[in-house]
Protein backbone atom coordinates (compact mmCIF):
# COMPACT_ATOMS: atom_id res chain seq x y z
CA UNK A 1 0.00 0.00 0.00
CA UNK A 2 1.19 3.70 -0.71
CA UNK A 3 1.50 4.40 2.69
CA UNK A 4 3.16 1.52 4.31
CA UNK A 5 6.17 3.04 4.29
CA UNK A 6 4.81 5.69 6.30
CA UNK A 7 2.82 3.61 8.79
CA UNK A 8 6.10 1.73 9.68
CA UNK A 9 8.27 4.58 10.76
CA UNK A 10 5.00 6.00 12.77
CA UNK A 11 5.21 2.13 14.74
CA UNK A 12 9.17 2.56 15.04
CA UNK A 13 8.67 6.08 16.21
CA UNK A 14 5.94 4.57 18.50
CA UNK A 15 6.54 5.72 22.72
CA UNK A 16 10.23 5.98 22.08
CA UNK A 17 11.44 9.94 23.70
CA UNK A 18 15.13 10.81 22.86
CA UNK A 19 17.11 13.49 23.77
CA UNK A 20 20.40 14.60 21.43
CA UNK A 21 22.81 16.79 23.22
CA UNK A 22 24.30 19.40 20.43
CA UNK A 23 25.62 21.67 22.88
CA UNK A 24 26.44 21.46 26.61
CA UNK A 25 22.66 22.35 28.13
CA UNK A 26 20.86 22.45 24.81
CA UNK A 27 18.08 19.61 23.88
CA UNK A 28 16.63 18.76 21.21
CA UNK A 29 13.17 16.41 21.45
CA UNK A 30 11.95 13.95 18.86
CA UNK A 31 8.18 13.01 19.10
CA UNK A 32 6.47 13.40 22.42
CA UNK A 33 3.15 11.53 23.67
CA UNK A 34 -0.33 12.51 24.68
CA UNK A 35 -1.52 11.17 28.16
CA UNK A 36 -3.96 8.77 28.79
CA UNK A 37 -5.30 10.37 31.92
CA UNK A 38 -8.67 8.56 33.99
CA UNK A 39 -11.79 10.35 34.52
CA UNK A 40 -12.27 11.15 38.09
CA UNK A 41 -15.42 11.15 40.12
CA UNK A 42 -18.15 10.26 37.21
CA UNK A 43 -21.06 9.42 37.60
CA UNK A 44 -21.81 7.59 34.13
CA UNK A 45 -24.62 6.11 35.30
CA UNK A 46 -26.62 9.68 35.27
CA UNK A 47 -24.73 11.57 32.50
CA UNK A 48 -27.83 11.23 29.97
CA UNK A 49 -29.79 12.86 32.52
CA UNK A 50 -26.97 15.39 33.18
CA UNK A 51 -26.91 16.37 29.46
CA UNK A 52 -30.57 16.28 29.44
CA UNK A 53 -30.72 19.02 32.49
CA UNK A 54 -27.76 20.84 30.75
CA UNK A 55 -24.99 20.25 33.51
CA UNK A 56 -22.37 18.28 30.79
CA UNK A 57 -21.98 18.80 27.33
CA UNK A 58 -24.41 17.33 24.59
CA UNK A 59 -23.62 13.63 23.83
CA UNK A 60 -24.70 10.44 22.29
CA UNK A 61 -24.63 6.96 22.78
CA UNK A 62 -24.70 3.97 20.94
CA UNK A 63 -23.26 0.63 20.45
CA UNK A 64 -21.38 -1.48 17.66
CA UNK A 65 -20.55 -5.11 17.32
CA UNK A 66 -16.70 -5.82 16.21
CA UNK A 67 -16.70 -8.45 13.74
CA UNK A 68 -13.03 -8.60 15.04
CA UNK A 69 -14.04 -10.24 17.93
CA UNK A 70 -17.82 -10.43 18.07
CA UNK A 71 -18.05 -8.02 21.22
CA UNK A 72 -20.51 -5.32 21.58
CA UNK A 73 -18.95 -1.88 22.33
CA UNK A 74 -21.01 1.38 23.72
CA UNK A 75 -19.51 4.07 23.10
CA UNK A 76 -20.46 7.94 23.81
CA UNK A 77 -19.65 11.03 21.35
CA UNK A 78 -19.90 14.55 21.45
CA UNK A 79 -22.52 15.93 19.84
CA UNK A 80 -25.41 14.06 17.94
CA UNK A 81 -26.01 10.59 16.60
CA UNK A 82 -24.85 10.08 13.05
CA UNK A 83 -27.29 7.04 12.85
CA UNK A 84 -30.17 9.06 13.06
CA UNK A 85 -31.80 12.77 11.04
CA UNK A 86 -29.00 14.88 10.94
CA UNK A 87 -28.77 17.79 14.03
CA UNK A 88 -25.71 20.14 14.22
CA UNK A 89 -24.65 20.54 17.97
CA UNK A 90 -22.45 24.12 18.89
CA UNK A 91 -20.74 23.29 21.97
CA UNK A 92 -19.35 26.72 23.77
CA UNK A 93 -15.55 26.67 24.69
CA UNK A 94 -13.96 28.63 27.12
CA UNK A 95 -10.38 29.66 26.33
CA UNK A 96 -8.22 29.88 28.93
CA UNK A 97 -4.50 31.46 28.22
CA UNK A 98 -1.72 31.03 30.82
CA UNK A 99 1.39 33.25 31.10
CA UNK A 100 3.80 30.68 33.28
CA UNK A 101 6.14 31.92 34.96
CA UNK A 102 8.99 30.01 35.86
CA UNK A 103 11.27 30.44 39.33
CA UNK A 104 14.56 30.81 36.95
CA UNK A 105 12.81 33.78 35.42
CA UNK A 106 11.32 32.07 32.06
CA UNK A 107 7.92 33.80 31.10
CA UNK A 108 6.27 31.52 28.76
CA UNK A 109 3.36 34.61 27.48
CA UNK A 110 1.43 33.46 24.81
CA UNK A 111 0.17 37.26 24.50
CA UNK A 112 3.55 37.63 22.57
CA UNK A 113 4.76 36.24 19.03
CA UNK A 114 6.19 33.19 19.12
CA UNK A 115 9.42 31.75 17.64
CA UNK A 116 9.88 33.95 14.13
CA UNK A 117 6.20 34.85 14.28
CA UNK A 118 5.21 38.14 14.67
CA UNK A 119 1.34 37.35 15.84
CA UNK A 120 0.67 36.65 19.55
CA UNK A 121 0.52 32.66 19.87
CA UNK A 122 -3.11 33.43 21.41
CA UNK A 123 -4.19 34.92 18.30
CA UNK A 124 -2.31 32.69 16.36
CA UNK A 125 -4.47 29.99 18.02
CA UNK A 126 -7.70 30.64 18.76
CA UNK A 127 -7.94 32.59 15.08
CA UNK A 128 -6.60 29.48 13.76
CA UNK A 129 -8.50 26.81 11.75
CA UNK A 130 -9.62 25.10 15.06
CA UNK A 131 -12.26 27.48 15.70
CA UNK A 132 -12.41 29.29 12.17
CA UNK A 133 -14.40 27.55 9.45
CA UNK A 134 -12.22 26.60 6.59
CA UNK A 135 -12.57 24.75 3.16
CA UNK A 136 -11.46 21.43 4.37
CA UNK A 137 -11.25 17.94 2.13
CA UNK A 138 -10.51 14.67 3.57
CA UNK A 139 -9.19 11.79 1.31
CA UNK A 140 -10.20 14.13 -1.93
CA UNK A 141 -13.82 15.12 -0.84
CA UNK A 142 -15.04 17.93 0.33
CA UNK A 143 -16.77 18.04 3.57
CA UNK A 144 -17.26 21.40 3.76
CA UNK A 145 -15.93 25.11 5.19
CA UNK A 146 -16.20 24.55 8.50
CA UNK A 147 -13.89 23.96 11.56
CA UNK A 148 -10.89 21.35 11.79
CA UNK A 149 -13.20 18.77 14.28
CA UNK A 150 -16.57 19.00 12.79
CA UNK A 151 -14.95 18.09 9.15
CA UNK A 152 -13.28 15.37 11.03
CA UNK A 153 -16.44 14.21 12.36
CA UNK A 154 -18.31 14.48 9.28
CA UNK A 155 -15.18 13.23 7.30
CA UNK A 156 -15.52 9.70 9.91
CA UNK A 157 -18.90 8.74 9.51
CA UNK A 158 -19.33 10.23 5.56
CA UNK A 159 -21.62 7.69 3.97
CA UNK A 160 -24.12 8.34 7.28
CA UNK A 161 -23.93 12.39 6.72
CA UNK A 162 -22.90 13.85 3.37
CA UNK A 163 -25.08 16.14 1.82
CA UNK A 164 -27.29 16.49 5.45
CA UNK A 165 -26.38 19.68 8.13
CA UNK A 166 -24.63 17.42 10.56
CA UNK A 167 -21.93 19.10 12.49
CA UNK A 168 -20.09 19.31 16.10
CA UNK A 169 -19.16 22.78 16.15
CA UNK A 170 -17.42 24.69 18.76
CA UNK A 171 -18.48 28.75 19.87
CA UNK A 172 -16.22 31.09 22.41
CA UNK A 173 -18.71 30.99 25.16
CA UNK A 174 -16.28 33.99 26.51
CA UNK A 175 -13.73 36.64 26.18
CA UNK A 176 -10.15 35.16 25.93
CA UNK A 177 -9.38 35.00 29.85
CA UNK A 178 -5.28 35.98 30.18
CA UNK A 179 -4.22 34.44 33.70
CA UNK A 180 -0.95 34.82 35.13
CA UNK A 181 0.47 31.53 37.04
CA UNK A 182 3.51 30.34 39.04
CA UNK A 183 5.00 26.89 37.69
CA UNK A 184 4.56 24.49 40.08
CA UNK A 185 7.37 22.75 42.71
CA UNK A 186 9.73 20.42 40.06
CA UNK A 187 9.24 22.88 36.84
CA UNK A 188 12.21 23.25 34.89
CA UNK A 189 12.82 24.98 31.77
CA UNK A 190 15.25 23.98 29.03
CA UNK A 191 16.51 25.59 25.48
CA UNK A 192 13.53 26.38 22.85
CA UNK A 193 14.12 26.62 19.07
CA UNK A 194 14.52 30.76 19.62
CA UNK A 195 16.82 31.95 21.68
CA UNK A 196 15.89 34.37 24.46
CA UNK A 197 14.24 33.14 27.55
CA UNK A 198 10.83 34.14 26.25
CA UNK A 199 11.02 30.77 23.80
CA UNK A 200 12.56 28.18 26.44
CA UNK A 201 10.57 25.23 26.78
CA UNK A 202 8.97 24.53 30.06
CA UNK A 203 8.61 21.22 32.21
CA UNK A 204 5.86 20.58 34.39
CA UNK A 205 5.03 17.90 36.38
CA UNK A 206 1.75 16.54 34.97
CA UNK A 207 0.00 16.41 38.87
CA UNK A 208 0.89 19.71 39.58
CA UNK A 209 -0.12 21.39 35.92
CA UNK A 210 -3.81 19.51 36.27
CA UNK A 211 -4.15 20.68 39.97
CA UNK A 212 -3.50 24.58 37.93
CA UNK A 213 -5.93 24.20 35.57
CA UNK A 214 -8.70 22.54 37.18
CA UNK A 215 -8.59 25.17 39.57
CA UNK A 216 -9.12 27.88 36.21
CA UNK A 217 -11.66 25.53 34.76
CA UNK A 218 -13.12 25.86 38.02
CA UNK A 219 -13.36 29.49 38.58
CA UNK A 220 -14.48 30.00 34.43
CA UNK A 221 -16.00 27.14 33.40
CA UNK A 222 -19.44 25.72 33.62
CA UNK A 223 -19.50 21.94 33.10
CA UNK A 224 -22.16 22.44 29.78
CA UNK A 225 -19.27 23.90 28.48
CA UNK A 226 -15.18 23.16 27.28
CA UNK A 227 -12.80 24.65 28.71
CA UNK A 228 -9.88 24.94 26.14
CA UNK A 229 -6.26 25.96 28.44
CA UNK A 230 -3.76 26.70 26.37
CA UNK A 231 -0.05 27.59 26.73
CA UNK A 232 2.86 28.19 24.99
CA UNK A 233 6.21 25.41 24.39
CA UNK A 234 4.12 24.35 28.08
CA UNK A 235 4.65 20.20 28.53
CA UNK A 236 4.16 18.24 31.20
CA UNK A 237 6.36 15.41 32.56
CA UNK A 238 6.21 12.03 34.35
CA UNK A 239 9.27 10.09 35.10
CA UNK A 240 10.78 11.94 31.86
CA UNK A 241 9.87 14.71 29.24
CA UNK A 242 7.28 14.82 27.38
CA UNK A 243 3.70 14.72 27.62
CA UNK A 244 2.12 17.25 24.97
CA UNK A 245 -1.52 17.14 26.02
CA UNK A 246 -4.38 15.16 27.41
CA UNK A 247 -8.19 15.44 27.71
CA UNK A 248 -10.22 14.44 30.75
CA UNK A 249 -13.25 14.33 32.68
CA UNK A 250 -14.51 14.82 36.45
CA UNK A 251 -17.30 15.02 38.45
CA UNK A 252 -18.03 18.63 40.03
CA UNK A 253 -20.84 20.14 42.00
CA UNK A 254 -23.69 19.84 39.69
CA UNK A 255 -22.79 17.81 36.61
CA UNK A 256 -19.33 16.22 34.58
CA UNK A 257 -16.25 18.51 33.38
CA UNK A 258 -14.73 17.95 30.38
CA UNK A 259 -11.84 19.96 29.53
CA UNK A 260 -8.36 19.66 27.04
CA UNK A 261 -5.11 20.87 27.13
CA UNK A 262 -1.97 21.32 25.13
CA UNK A 263 0.68 23.07 23.86
CA UNK A 264 1.05 25.18 21.42
CA UNK A 265 4.92 24.69 20.27
CA UNK A 266 7.58 26.71 18.53
CA UNK A 267 8.79 24.77 15.07
CA UNK A 268 12.23 22.94 15.99
CA UNK A 269 11.64 21.75 19.18
CA UNK A 270 9.69 18.40 18.70
CA UNK A 271 9.76 16.37 14.98
CA UNK A 272 8.86 18.24 12.24
CA UNK A 273 5.43 18.99 11.78
CA UNK A 274 4.58 18.45 15.64
CA UNK A 275 4.16 22.39 16.12
CA UNK A 276 1.48 24.86 16.24
CA UNK A 277 -2.42 23.41 16.64
CA UNK A 278 -0.96 19.93 16.43
CA UNK A 279 -1.64 18.86 20.04
CA UNK A 280 -4.90 20.29 20.49
CA UNK A 281 -5.87 18.83 17.10
CA UNK A 282 -5.35 15.56 18.40
CA UNK A 283 -6.84 16.31 21.77
CA UNK A 284 -9.86 18.25 21.16
CA UNK A 285 -10.31 15.42 18.56
CA UNK A 286 -10.03 13.12 21.43
CA UNK A 287 -12.30 14.84 23.14
CA UNK A 288 -15.18 14.88 20.86
CA UNK A 289 -14.83 10.92 20.34
CA UNK A 290 -14.56 9.70 23.63
CA UNK A 291 -15.29 12.64 26.19
CA UNK A 292 -15.90 10.69 29.35
CA UNK A 293 -12.68 8.86 28.90
CA UNK A 294 -14.80 5.08 29.07
CA UNK A 295 -14.83 4.20 25.36
CA UNK A 296 -13.88 0.84 24.79
CA UNK A 297 -12.74 -0.79 21.45
CA UNK A 298 -10.93 -4.08 20.20
CA UNK A 299 -7.33 -4.00 21.17
CA UNK A 300 -4.88 -1.90 18.54
CA UNK A 301 -1.48 -0.54 18.58
CA UNK A 302 2.01 -0.97 17.35
CA UNK A 303 1.96 2.30 15.59
CA UNK A 304 2.05 6.41 16.27
CA UNK A 305 3.23 6.71 19.88
CA UNK A 306 1.72 3.06 20.82
CA UNK A 307 4.20 0.32 21.43
CA UNK A 308 2.27 -2.00 22.56
CA UNK A 309 -1.80 -2.79 22.72
CA UNK A 310 -4.58 -0.78 24.00
CA UNK A 311 -8.28 -0.55 23.60
CA UNK A 312 -9.60 2.69 23.89
CA UNK A 313 -10.87 5.39 21.38
CA UNK A 314 -8.24 7.32 21.13
CA UNK A 315 -8.52 9.21 17.44
CA UNK A 316 -5.13 10.75 17.85
CA UNK A 317 -2.87 8.67 19.19
CA UNK A 318 -2.32 5.90 16.55
CA UNK A 319 -1.40 9.28 13.74
CA UNK A 320 0.83 10.99 16.99
CA UNK A 321 3.16 13.55 14.40
CA UNK A 322 1.27 13.20 11.53
CA UNK A 323 0.55 16.55 10.43
CA UNK A 324 -1.40 17.95 7.05
CA UNK A 325 -1.08 21.45 6.31
CA UNK A 326 -3.58 24.59 6.49
CA UNK A 327 -2.64 27.83 5.60
CA UNK A 328 -4.66 30.55 6.89
CA UNK A 329 -4.22 34.55 7.32
CA UNK A 330 -0.77 33.95 6.08
CA UNK A 331 -0.04 31.41 8.37
CA UNK A 332 0.79 27.78 7.82
CA UNK A 333 -1.08 25.06 10.89
CA UNK A 334 0.02 21.88 11.34
CA UNK A 335 -3.12 19.95 12.30
CA UNK A 336 -2.71 16.13 13.37
CA UNK A 337 -4.20 13.70 11.14
CA UNK A 338 -6.76 11.30 13.18
CA UNK A 339 -8.10 7.99 12.84
CA UNK A 340 -11.49 7.31 11.83
CA UNK A 341 -14.67 5.58 14.19
CA UNK A 342 -14.16 2.08 11.95
CA UNK A 343 -10.41 1.51 12.29
CA UNK A 344 -10.44 0.98 15.73
CA UNK A 345 -13.76 -1.04 15.18
CA UNK A 346 -12.77 -3.35 12.43
CA UNK A 347 -16.22 -2.53 10.57
CA UNK A 348 -16.52 -1.51 7.08
CA UNK A 349 -15.45 1.79 6.18
CA UNK A 350 -17.92 5.09 6.35
CA UNK A 351 -15.38 7.58 6.30
CA UNK A 352 -14.46 9.25 3.34
CA UNK A 353 -13.38 7.67 0.32
CA UNK A 354 -13.72 4.53 1.90
CA UNK A 355 -10.41 5.07 4.03
CA UNK A 356 -9.73 4.38 7.71
CA UNK A 357 -8.41 8.04 8.22
CA UNK A 358 -8.48 12.03 7.02
CA UNK A 359 -6.24 12.18 5.43
CA UNK A 360 -5.57 8.46 4.25
CA UNK A 361 -2.40 6.98 5.96
CA UNK A 362 -4.76 4.12 7.09
CA UNK A 363 -6.49 2.60 4.07
CA UNK A 364 -7.68 -0.27 6.26
CA UNK A 365 -8.51 -1.03 9.70
CA UNK A 366 -5.60 -2.18 11.92
CA UNK A 367 -5.60 -5.98 12.34
CA UNK A 368 -5.54 -8.20 15.37
CA UNK A 369 -3.28 -6.42 17.83
CA UNK A 370 -0.58 -9.04 19.26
Amino acid sequence: MRNLARILCLAFVGLVLFTQTASAGQRYYGTPVFWNVPARNVDFATLHQQADAGVTIPFFTNSVVSPLDGRTYTFNIAGSDPTLPAVSTTIKYIPIVLRVHFSDGTVLDPTLPGCGDTVSVQDRFFNGPLFVNVPLKSNGINVGKTQVIDGFQRAEFWSLVKGTPYHLKLKAGAAIRDIDVNAPSGSTTAPGACAGSGHRLGEIPINGWDNLIVTQINMFAKTNQLPIVMAYNVVETSGGCCIIGYHNAYGRTGGTQTYATGAYTDPGIFSPGLQDIHAYTHEIGEWANDPFINNGTPAWGHVGQVGGCQNNFEVGDPLTGTPFLITLNGFTYHPQELAFFDWFFRTPAKGTGGEFSFEGTFETSQGTCH
